[in-house]
């Protein structure tokens, strides 16, 4: 009797113990969930979804053979990579303190930018967080996840600095053009049936060059076939390799243009589409850079397509806004 008494004990001290144990664990489980803002299987990510407070939004889309904004324009590879790593090797440096607490879910409420992350083509998102503001030192970000209560500061271990321009932010907005792809040609001399430059200052420089099978013909503005070497109009048609802009310029700029002086045109067919470039002065002749636009570079603003507004640095277009007289044989 006396040993089944022990027997018995001992039974209900291990289903005591596993009792704790299983409430411990899910203590624990519960207490991450409310920092467990990392995705570590990127891969399996298909969209990323970012809102701000303003109304501005895109959609960051997996494609075949890369990403896409707002199914639309192609994605830089380096912000691309940049996010994802970032929604990778995200950690929980600290909660926020209870000092702090009231001021943060207030800011996190009025300019937080949302983020949902969508996995495997899934409708709803896996994970969704709030980004708010940076801590005073700069090395970690306010961060909530959606249904907790607790903000927690966030940062990457190894890295010192904050999280909003890792995921694309300036001030807490959300800029289409900050994750454009700046790549504007990268074709191969075959590819391309025609260039055309039109110098609007000096309608005598301008030139059009035709690739009929290989053949290329040189053609002056009043379409009079010229000399040229195939050589040198070959030469010039391997330009039209990994030409970018500097960056995307939204609508303030637009505006800016429509008095601006137009310098060039850049029509180029290649395969099956045209793409047109218009090129216009960036300043007044005679008027001094100043620090903010760079001593250095001499930069103008150009329109692609009628669409895309873009600032383009001369020493990156000047090797094809060139002459006929460049071109002429000797």
């Amino acid at each position: 009797m006396l040993k089944n008494k022990k027997n018995l004990y001992l039974f209900i001290s291990v289903i005591i113990l596993l009792f704790l144990l299983l409430w411990k664990l899910r203590a624990n489980k519960n207490d991450t969930a409310s920092y467990d803002f990392a995705v570590t299987d990127t891969a399996s990510i298909t969209k990323i979804f970012i809102a701000d407070r303003k109304g501005n939004s895109i959609s960051l889309d997996r494609a075949e053979k890369n990403w896409k904004i707002n199914d639309m324009h192609k994605v830089r590879k380096n912000a691309m990579k940049i996010i994802l790593k970032t929604i990778k090797n995200i950690s929980m440096q600290r909660p926020v303190s209870e000092s702090s607490y009231n001021n943060v879910i207030k800011g996190l409420a009025t300019s937080g930018v949302k983020i949902e992350i969508y996995q495997n083509q899934e409708g709803r998102p896996t994970r969704t967080y709030t980004i708010g503001d940076n801590t005073p030192d700069h090395t970690g970000t306010y961060m909530l996840l959606k249904d907790q209560e607790q903000p927690y500061v966030m940062h990457i271990i190894g890295f010192n600095g904050i999280m909003g321009p890792r995921y694309g932010l300036q001030v807490q907005k959300v800029d289409i053009n900050a994750w454009r792809d700046k790549m504007i040609f990268n074709l191969i001399p075959q590819e391309i049936k025609s260039v055309s430059v039109i110098n609007q200052i000096e309608k005598g420089s301008s030139f059009t060059i035709k690739n009929s099978n290989g053949n290329l013909i040189l053609k002056n503005y009043q379409k009079e076939i010229i000399d040229a070497k195939q050589g040198i109009l070959m030469a010039y048609l391997t330009n039209f390799r990994n030409i970018n802009c500097e960056n995307f310029k939204g609508e303030e700029i637009a505006e800016k243009i429509k008095t601006a002086k137009k310098l060039y045109s850049l029509i180029v067919k290649h395969q099956s589409e045209v793409d047109s470039l218009e090129v216009y002065q960036i300043r007044e002749e005679g008027k001094p850079r100043t620090p903010e636009g760079n001593y250095t570079v001499e930069r103008m603003y150009a329109v692609l397509n009628s669409e895309d507004v873009m600032l383009i640095q001369n020493y990156v277009f000047n090797k094809l806004l060139i002459t006929v007289e460049q071109l002429r044989e000797e």
